[in-house]
């Protein structure tokens, strides 16, 4: 699918659903600020995830028509799912591949959400953590988050925050919203016995 199409997609599913601006997000507890750094304690929340293979620019165009699909009703349910936000991305670091995931709304639980029916869709349930966050604008490149994933990490080491999984790129905003206005994060897991949950 090509990226125009994805916009495409995306946009009518927010236009026309009402909810451009009024899309359910992943709720945090702020616990601890530095600077432009936050520590957040994320609940418990269920995400469905593509494995897909290909470069980092390419890796959401390539998730999104299964993940679309799977919200749209190709569920054994038929149910739609509404959108929320954001877009999580990540390296998978058995398989050298890269996790897409869809974030599920918060009144899902693992019983109530429809199974997917495509074996490409799979859904988790994330246990309550703590993650080390910084927001950036901007465009979606590689370089660009290479270099915020660098800030990140810096400004924890200062912080004496130990990393306790992979890097995860979140993604606020569908590619219609111009690239300068973009709402950015990338989100690292914390094992730091100092912050309870």
């Amino acid at each position: 699918m090509t990226r125009l199409m994805t916009s495409l997609i995306t946009g009518a599913l927010l236009f026309g659903s009402g909810l451009t601006h009024a899309i359910e997000s992943l709720a945090f507890n702020v616990v601890n600020t530095s600077n432009n750094i936050e520590v957040r304690r994320y609940a418990p929340h269920l995400l469905a995830t593509v494995r897909v293979t290909g470069d980092f620019d390419d890796a959401g165009s390539v998730a999104f028509r299964p993940l679309f699909d799977f919200i749209s009703g190709d569920n054994a349910s038929k149910e739609k799912i509404a959108m929320t936000a954001p877009v999580l991305q990540q390296p998978d670091s058995q398989s050298g591949r890269w996790l897409v995931s869809f974030v599920m709304p918060s009144d899902f639980d693992r019983e109530s959400l429809p199974v997917p029916s495509s074996d490409v869709v799979s859904v988790s349930e994330q246990p309550p953590m703590l993650m080390a966050a910084l927001q950036y604008r901007g465009g979606w490149s590689q370089s660009r988050y290479r270099e915020h994933e660098a800030k990140l990490i810096g400004a924890m080491s200062d912080m004496s925050l130990t990393a306790c999984g992979e890097t995860r790129w979140a993604r606020h905003d569908p590619p219609f919203m111009p690239w300068f206005m973009r709402k950015n994060e990338i989100l690292i897991p914390l094992c730091d016995p100092t912050v309870e949950l």
